[in-house]
């Protein structure tokens, strides 16, 4: 929703949520991170009109895997590993659209590895965008009342 507020866009105009009763054991805090960057990221780089999917499921017993599915141009096979280092920004200075850092990949990553989890790349499979892929420590909600 933050995400969408920076860019002047309403939340149910450019994401659709697809998420089950999970939990991913973690500090609040630190999945806002990890997931802001990554939806910031999704709403600046997807197309126009923005498309941006957010789903959940459980990738075995003790995983959970959340995806960040956006309709913009993709990355590059030969940028996968680049995008998630300090500083990087692809493209030259010249040339960009998007105002950044090139910190938010780097944060989401080292983040998600702390938890003991990985962030991945992939090729949107049903069109033009791309998959940001988050694994980390989780479970199914049991009790439905205890959860958020």
């Amino acid at each position: 929703v933050s995400a969408c507020a920076r860019h002047r866009m309403e939340p149910d105009d450019v994401v659709t949520f697809d998420l089950p009763r999970i939990t991913v054991h973690a500090r609040r805090v630190v999945l806002e991170l990890i997931f802001g960057n990554l939806l910031d990221n999704a709403i600046k780089y997807a197309g126009d009109p923005p498309e941006v999917i957010v789903q959940a499921s459980m990738h075995d017993e003790e995983r959970v895997s959340v995806r960040i599915i956006d309709n913009g141009e993709g990355v590059p096979a030969e940028l996968r590993r680049k995008i998630f280092g300090m500083f990087y920004r692809s493209g030259s200075e010249l040339e960009r659209r998007q105002k950044g850092t090139g910190l938010g990949l780097y944060i989401s990553r080292t983040l998600a590895q702390i938890l003991r989890g990985s962030i991945s790349v992939h090729d949107r499979p049903d069109g033009p965008g791309s998959v940001f892929e988050v694994q980390l420590p989780g479970s199914h909600v049991v009790d439905e009342a205890a959860s958020i």
